[in-house]
């Protein structure tokens, strides 16, 4: 296949070969991808954006070098889990990378993360190749088209140039919006390979016009400039063989997919002869699976909850975080009802709610919703559960 890029007669170059220990062989066997969460690094040594080269196996595949950032970086702009671009935490270790998937009017160039895999893929064969994908809090616009590229030989350019341009052979199937802040999405997909594949390329291989593009509102915690692209976070990378009677399950367009994505939404009912207890206990915040970021209608509770603290100075409240039983039961999902509890007291403490008149609790799944009725399917009913509460001292 012919690669171009935008404004630029298109050349391969081929990477370093990545140098594994024994350790990293039997511990990624099954994964192609050397050094898939960017944890085999020169972590205290990354001190500027664009040193995805201090990754083991990774490489910029243009001269817009992408990113990388680690808990244990030596400047504040490339930590985790907040940095230059908003705040996530790892999906996977300390580490992550970061790339601009789109620009507006190409104000940006795009950025790209690519690397050598620990083996050729062979002809015929299927694989299961996955990453996951965040929005930075301080991007203006979210997109569309984030993808992997799969090829025989390391793509891009050592010259600064608006994009590649080639073909994406593994993105959302319904190429979805990545518009999700404070969480993972994930992009998944089956790849059948045309033999000796070795590289993988990660970013936005799609011309402008085939681009989809939101803005992107930023959130009222982040005081920094918003950047006129759309940022991502990268982790937790894989290229995987499936077996002859293995599927390739991505979850996507399931029912699985359908619960979590639903966010159930209810107006608080308050009436004045109400006591104070029985108004604070009105106020509800809901969730989609895995997110513990707060959209417009949480944001408007809290002006609520924090108007009713500020006309009542000696009342203390308590916020119990709750999640549905596939977060209690997920390894990567298994604390966001703690990170939303944690996050609502922090909105409070912005809106001038003094922290000691606030108590946390994480109750996880143990306690369903008041609010779940017989006729409930199972989407509502994990929907309903997936909630911050609150109740007064």
């Amino acid at each position: 296949m012919k690669l171009n890029t935008r404004k630029f007669r298109g050349w391969f170059y081929t990477l370093p070969l990545a140098m594994l220990t024994l350790s990293v062989v039997a511990q990624e066997s099954d994964n192609l991808v050397v050094n898939p969460s960017f944890e085999d690094a020169q972590s205290r040594k990354i001190r500027r954006i664009g040193d995805i080269s201090r990754a083991e196996g990774w490489q910029s595949a243009t001269g817009n070098r992408a990113d990388l950032f680690s808990a244990e970086a030596g400047m504040p702009e490339v930590l985790t889990p907040e940095n230059i671009y908003g705040k996530e935490e790892p999906k996977d270790g300390i580490n992550y990378a970061g790339i601009i998937a789109y620009s507006y009017r190409e104000k940006e160039n795009r950025t790209y993360l690519t690397s050598q895999l620990s083996t050729s893929l062979k002809k015929g064969m299927r694989y299961k190749v996955q990453f996951y994908a965040s929005l930075g809090e301080l991007s203006k616009y979210s997109s569309n088209r984030l993808g992997a590229h799969l090829s025989k030989k390391g793509v891009g350019t050592e010259d600064k140039v608006p994009a590649i341009i080639a073909e994406t052979h593994v993105e959302h199937p319904d190429r979805a919006m990545f518009d999700g802040m404070y969480g993972w999405d994930l992009v998944c997909g089956e790849y059948v390979a045309t033999g000796r594949e070795k590289y993988i390329t990660i970013g936005n291989f799609a011309e402008d016009a085939e681009v989809k593009n939101d803005r992107a509102r930023k959130p009222r915690d982040f005081s920094g400039k918003q950047v006129i692209a759309a940022y991502y976070y990268i982790d937790d990378i894989s290229v995987q063989l499936l077996g002859p009677n293995e599927r390739c399950d991505c979850d996507y367009g399931d029912e699985a997919q359908k619960v979590s994505s639903t966010i159930y939404q209810r107006s608080p009912e308050i009436t004045k002869d109400m006591s104070l207890s029985g108004k604070v206990s009105q106020f509800n915040i809901y969730y989609a699976g895995g997110r513990y970021d707060v959209k417009v209608d949480g944001e408007k509770t809290l002006d609520k909850l924090a108007e009713l603290m500020k006309e009542n100075p000696s009342l203390k409240i308590q916020i119990t975080g709750h999640s549905d039983s596939e977060e209690a039961a997920s390894e990567t999902d298994k604390v966001v009802s703690m990170r939303r509890v944690e996050y609502i007291q922090k909105l409070l403490g912005e809106r001038e709610i003094d922290r000691e008149r606030v108590i946390i609790e994480d109750a996880k799944d143990a306690r369903d919703s008041e609010y779940i009725t017989e006729s409930d399917d199972e989407t509502l009913k994990a929907a309903k559960n997936r909630r911050v509460t609150f109740k007064v001292l």
